[in-house]
């Protein structure tokens, strides 16, 4: 039953939004904090059954793995796909995932560290040439893969909340200036992201990189109802069954507050002002069991 359902709403999904027009598919991330595919595994199925839409993690947590691995992994699929990885990665946060790691035997307050060292290793063997790495959480000594990926992948590095008074966090300006070729917020209003986005492009010509290289993107959360209110239940039991350790229920205000749920006409308002704010990629979690219903009506709504 779980392999046909599988087929149905992972694969055939995809292979709908491809023939829908869409640009790309992505796919979330866990390893113990929640009951879902491996990520690399399933976008290979998918690459697998589908001709040309783009693949994507949104996101990879990359860190609850040897970079060794994930360097392999990847450079495999971008191969076997011709070139369609684009590999959003974060660190995670929540006290599902801290215990996650702690399962894996990763220490929770040192993801962020081990990110930056994880992104240099993956980007040395992504080179196919032999890489030696002496640093404070991993070490190589005359390590290849072999191969390159057919097009580096794009690296969208995910972030939460942006405080325009307090601009970036250091570390995160920091990985987006040396790794960053697209940025993928979450949970941000129009206004924060622009104020967002020229902190980040300023961060990168600072740097000496061209802004213009970056994808600016966002992770949003989609119910397309011509009911507000039952838009915004339908939102509602979904984070309650998927966000677990979150304070519930929610207020219809936290809710618009985290995601764009009610009529097409609203949705698409709210879309524009994002593109007005710089959105170029939007990358859409439909928060609703009727997952093929939602694609038909946000294709109808795109158009």
């Amino acid at each position: 039953t779980l392999a046909a359902k599988t087929a149905a709403d992972v694969v055939g999904l995809a292979r709908r939004a491809e023939a829908l027009g869409f640009s790309s598919v992505w796919v979330g991330d866990s390893v113990l904090a929640k009951p879902r595919h491996e990520p690399l595994t399933t976008l290979a199925a998918v690459a697998s059954a589908t001709d040309a839409v783009g693949l994507g993690t949104a996101v990879h947590l990359p860190v609850l793995r040897d970079p060794v691995h994930v360097a392999h992994q990847t450079a495999t699929i971008d191969q076997l796909s011709g070139g369609r990885l684009n590999w959003g990665v974060g660190v995670g946060s929540g006290t599902d995932v801290e215990a996650e790691y702690a399962n894996l035997g990763i220490p929770f307050g040192e993801r962020g560290a081990r990110m930056d060292e994880l992104l240099d290793v993956v980007a040395d063997l992504w080179s196919g040439g032999s890489v030696d790495y002496d640093g404070d959480f991993y070490r190589l000594e005359d390590a290849s893969i072999g191969f390159s990926p057919a097009t580096e992948p794009r690296i969208y590095l995910a972030t939460s909340g942006f405080d325009p008074d307090e601009g970036l966090p250091r570390p995160i300006e920091a990985r987006l200036v040396a790794h960053g070729t697209g940025w993928l917020p979450i949970a941000v209003s129009p206004a924060e992201y622009e104020a967002g986005l020229s902190a980040v492009r300023s961060a990168l010509a600072d740097a000496g990189r061209s802004p213009d290289g970056l994808d600016p993107a966002i992770y949003l959360d989609v119910v397309i109802d011509d009911d507000e209110e039952r838009a915004l239940d339908a939102a509602r039991r979904f984070y309650e069954g998927y966000y677990t350790a979150w304070d519930h229920p929610l207020s219809d205000e936290r809710l618009r507050e985290i995601g764009e749920f009610g009529a097409a006409e609203a949705v698409a308002a709210s879309f524009d002002a994002y593109a007005d704010a710089g959105v170029e990629t939007f990358v859409v979690r439909f928060t609703a069991p009727d997952q093929r219903g939602q694609l038909r009506r946000f294709a109808d709504l795109v158009r």
